[in-house]
């Protein structure tokens, strides 16, 4: 049983920690494939759970093969004994033997129980708005996506970003609302907060504007509050905490492109968000230049690249789509 089997396990028994739940979320997202594998065990799952008896001579004997093939290897890591009822019938299923007509009627009788995440993605250019089932709201940048579980609200409030979103979360003290970004978790009951998370970035950050965040890292956990940012750094690993303008920082809403002091090479990336554009570096030494600044989204790339090139020492030709900087 592979690595992924066992983060299926733990994450139906809702055991998974926040990075497995990310791991499996992105495969997941890899294919139809691994959406069919997930509810094969779900089913499994879900068999054992209501009662329905897989038990005979031909589940034993599979169980017993299967058992010393792999079950020894998950004793290692406590799992085995733990889900032994599970793995008995999740084995059966993975191993494409008997069942088919049980896993059809239970299937048939409660559709919701199968996992189908909501997944909302925007291209180049576009931005949108969203309203979970608890009344949060949560605007979502160029080139980002959210993810959440169908069931979201029914036991727990839980989301997954890949790129940058601002959230208004609605007050719940019973059901704390987490987003997972990364390898972060931000841990809030109600409040409002930017996210910033995109995965050839080499800093992710979470700018809070009211109510109070918890951020979640490896060992890491700290307390972020209203007018500060986090950033951290993935290749030193060190963060920063500082004061900011969150309404500024995320007044990319409203159609604003705000730049504070980022360097050009990152400036260039978030352009490439914006406009069906690319940037090709001809001169390396320009990618460390600094640059602020605030645009308006409706206006044209030629018209942000001249403002830039006034006040920095960069050199520009556009040819298509392409940006040359020189």
């Amino acid at each position: 049983m592979g690595k992924i089997d066992n983060i299926i396990l733990r994450y139906l028994h809702k055991t998974s920690s926040p990075e497995e739940q990310e791991l499996l979320l992105k495969w997941l997202e890899e294919s139809e494939v691994n959406r069919q594998y997930f509810r094969s065990l779900k089913d499994a799952h879900d068999l054992g759970k209501a009662g329905i008896s897989l038990r005979n001579s031909r589940v034993d004997q599979q169980w017993k093969n299967f058992e010393k093939q792999i079950i020894n290897k998950n004793n290692k890591t406590g799992i085995s004994r733990y889900f032994t009822p599970f793995l008995r019938y999740a084995a059966v299923f993975t191993l494409g033997f008997i069942c088919f007509q049980a896993i059809f009627y239970l299937t048939r009788q409660d559709e919701n129980n199968i996992f189908n995440p909501t997944i909302i993605e925007t291209g180049i250019g576009e931005r949108t708005k969203i309203s979970l089932p608890d009344g949060s709201k949560i605007w979502i940048n160029t080139c980002s996506s959210i993810a959440y579980d169908k069931n979201y609200g029914n036991i727990d409030r839980q989301v997954h970003l890949k790129g940058e979103g601002y959230f208004e979360v609605r007050t719940d003290t019973l059901k704390p609302f987490l987003v997972h970004a990364d390898k972060f978790t931000y841990r809030v009951i109600g409040t409002s907060f930017n996210v910033y998370s995109f995965d050839d970035d080499d800093e992710t950050s979470i700018a809070l504007l009211e109510g109070g965040v918890t951020i979640e890292h490896e060992n890491l956990s700290e307390q972020l509050l209203p007018g500060q940012v986090f950033i951290f750094n993935k290749e030193s690993g060190k963060h920063t905490r500082t004061k900011v303008d969150v309404n500024r920082l995320s007044s990319w809403r409203e159609g604003e492109l705000v730049f504070d002091n980022i360097t050009f090479e990152e400036l260039a990336k978030r352009l490439e968000r914006n406009f069906n554009i690319q940037f090709v570096f001809e001169n390396d030494n320009v990618r460390e230049h600094s640059f602020g600044g605030s645009f308006r989204n409706y206006e044209s790339v030629e018209t942000i690249m001249k403002v830039i090139s006034t006040s920095t020492p960069v050199k520009y030709e556009i040819k298509g789509n392409i940006v040359y900087v020189k």
